[in-house]
């Protein structure tokens, strides 16, 4: 004899987190992100030319982390939401859009300009 205990099915486990990342919406906000890396760029080059590479580096990390942290904040809200409200999910995107723009400017200035310094002495 067995006791059913009645009630609904467990939902389906959630796919692996390989197929629910959207690919197509990241290589956009790279894309679209690209154009706005450039200002910060520029001040994180110009930093590094005419300060020290560690002040550059704390200059650099420290607006990425805040960005970081407020895609986190952000990527919460949108989730928690009501699936009518749009505002969330734009703070959202934004957030995003930021983070990516200061991942690109650091990641294509600090070290590439960096390794060209140190490779050629040459400075601009």
């Amino acid at each position: 004899m067995s006791i059913d205990a009645g009630g609904p099915a467990d939902p389906p486990p959630d796919p692996p987190w390989w197929r629910r990342i959207r690919w197509g919406y990241h290589a956009a906000m790279c894309a679209l992100a690209f154009p706005l890396s450039g200002p910060w760029a520029w001040v994180l080059s110009n930093v590094r030319e005419e300060t020290s590479l560690a002040g550059a580096w704390v200059m650099a990390v420290v607006p990425l982390a805040l960005g970081a942290w407020w895609d986190n904040a952000a990527r919460i809200q949108a989730r928690h939401a009501d699936p009518d409200l749009w505002g969330p999910r734009i703070r959202a995107a934004v957030a995003r859009l930021a983070l990516y723009a200061t991942a690109e400017a650091t990641a294509l200035t600090m070290p590439i300009y960096s390794l060209v310094i140190i490779l050629t002495g040459v400075r601009p």
